[in-house]
């Protein structure tokens, strides 16, 4: 029973941001929106030094 009024819930939730106008969404969005583009660059940013880590451990195994 909770599951099913919990589906109703986002679905209605769903279709009030369905239809509100572009700067409702835009204001709710953005800080979202916002956290996950830092995250992807944290993420990238890491991948990117353990890239450069490996490189140079491995740089350094040759000598």
């Amino acid at each position: 029973m909770t599951f099913i009024i919990a589906m109703i819930v986002l679905y209605a939730l769903f279709h009030l941001f369905w239809m509100a106008p572009i700067w409702a969404k835009l204001i709710v969005l953005s800080p979202l929106l916002w956290s996950l583009g830092r995250l992807l660059w944290a993420v990238y940013k890491r991948l990117g030094w353990e890239i450069k880590r490996r490189r140079m451990a491995t740089r350094s195994q040759r000598l």
